[in-house]
């Protein structure tokens, strides 16, 4: 199967968000039979993210397409939008992701390696836990950032902030530290108690909220946050994510 895979690299500073990460590790998941192409040549053409892709519609005609959903696609081309709402098979990360983005779908969760982030023996003998922090990727106002001194004057608690953007939380009781490369976030999540996300806007999924569920903290987080149906209803479809991705590839 000869497929284009198209997706945004990163943000403006270098570093990646969820969706970035997310569809490295899908591809990187791809069964033996898969060859990744130009779009001229692809069979299928999976679509990752639009929000910077420059992507003429009429490209994708007479081919199969299909669209992975990480956010609401507010700020993509309206002609590319009409054309895969009509055109494309689209996957959702959530239940409130695909009831938000109004339009019917599959639901996979984002792929995520969950053992890398499960402490093991040493670390749990040897890391002290204690405190609460966030991690985020900061690029809208709708990761809640803003509201999160809130959070701390309530619970009378200090909260440790990671993350690149111009919306880091601000205010009494935040502790701004360094953006985490990725290989640090498991480490880091290891040395806290608890995870606070509050966001102010439907977050899809929240990549970070699993990844702190994964290293055995208590999760604060609202009824925005789409990762919470996986992780109370379907915690196991976190760790098939790759291959139910591929199955729908193959199987349309």
């Amino acid at each position: 199967m000869k497929v284009a895979w198209l997706h945004d690299q990163g943000n403006a500073d270098g570093t990646k968000g969820g969706a970035e990460l997310t569809m490295d590790e899908f591809r990187a998941a791809a069964p033996d039979g898969v060859e990744f192409t130009d779009l001229d040549k692809a069979e299928v053409v999976v679509v990752g993210n639009c929000v910077t892709l420059d992507l003429c519609p009429w490209r994708l005609a007479e081919k199969r397409v299909i669209r992975y959903h990480h956010d609401l696609a507010r700020h993509e081309p309206a002609d590319v939008r009409e054309w895969m709402n009509a055109h494309a098979e689209h996957v959702f990360t959530s239940p409130l992701h695909r009831d938000r983005y109004g339009i019917d779908g599959a639901l996979i969760p984002p792929a995520i390696d969950l053992d890398r982030y499960k402490p093991t023996r040493q670390t749990r003998r040897n890391t002290e836990r204690g405190g609460a922090c966030t991690i985020a990727s900061w690029q809208n106002p709708g990761k809640g950032g803003s509201t999160l001194w809130e959070w701390c004057q309530n619970n009378d608690a200090d909260l440790h902030c990671y993350g690149p953007g111009p919306f880091v939380p601000t205010g009494p009781g935040i502790r701004l530290h360094d953006t985490l490369e990725p290989a640090q976030v498991a480490q880091t999540l290891h040395e806290y108690e608890t995870f606070v996300f509050l966001p102010t806007a439907p977050e899809p999924f929240g990549r970070c909220v699993v990844e702190a569920w994964a290293a055995g903290l208590d999760l604060v987080v609202n009824s925005l946050v789409g990762a919470r149906y996986w992780i109370e209803e379907k915690p196991e479809a976190l760790r098939t994510a790759s291959a139910d991705f591929w199955g729908l590839v193959y199987g349309g």
